[in-house]
């Protein structure tokens, strides 16, 4: 490929964006989109570790938290005090489903609900270390720190996958830690569940190509 030819997809796809690649390529447009498309590519990679991860904490925190008050809807029973951040994501997810014309049952509602939602259940207050001790901890059977510090490992992820969503640049980052830390999240849940994604993903086979 000619740089004209090069500069001129760049310019299709989106000048700024592509101009971040060509500083970190020295100004080689060739090289530029060459990197674009790797990055478009380990991020695809990516996609199936961090879903799994998702899939996961959601349906373990959920099974938990319905166990702990004895109800699916769990964040209408007296005693899960969700901060109002949370309390809007669930009338957030609820009003999407409701302009379906559905009335939506407890289980449409929890899988309305974003990833940064189970996150957050993960963060600080002490409301939320109650959840934490009565019910959440066994969500993660593999882990034995404190709350904390597993919550600023799974919001890092958050913020990882968030950027992968809008297309951003991940190329800079040390992806083969995002990687392991993917992994070990996965391990805290289910040993199985890590072993299983590990021999499935492509991430390394495609780390090992990078331009």
């Amino acid at each position: 490929m000619h740089n004209t030819e090069a500069r001129r997809l760049s310019n299709l796809l989106s000048p700024l964006r592509l101009a971040e690649y060509e500083v970190r390529c020295g100004g080689d447009p060739v090289a530029a989109l060459r990197l674009h498309c790797w990055n478009t590519e380990i991020s695809e990679a990516f996609y199936g570790p961090l879903q799994y991860l998702e899939l996961a904490m959601r349906s373990t925190m959920t099974r938990e938290l319905v166990t702990r008050f004895g109800r699916d809807d769990w964040w209408d029973a007296p005693g899960s005090r969700l901060n109002y951040i949370g309390q809007q994501r669930v009338t957030e997810a609820e009003t999407k489903l409701r302009r379906t014309g559905q009335n939506p049952p407890p289980h449409m509602i929890t899988e309305e609900l974003p990833f940064g939602f189970y996150v957050s259940l993960l963060g600080s207050g002490n409301d939320y270390e109650r959840l934490w001790r009565s019910a959440l901890h066994k969500a993660f059977p593999g882990y034995r720190g404190l709350r904390r510090h597993l919550h600023r490992k799974v919001d890092h992820l958050r913020i990882f996958r968030n950027k992968i969503a809008h297309h951003g640049p991940i190329h800079h980052r040390h992806l083969a830690a995002d990687h392991d830390a993917i992994l070990e999240c996965l391990h805290f849940i289910d040993a199985g569940l890590a072993k299983m994604v590990e021999r499935h993903s492509r991430v390394s086979e495609v780390l090992a190509r990078r331009p």
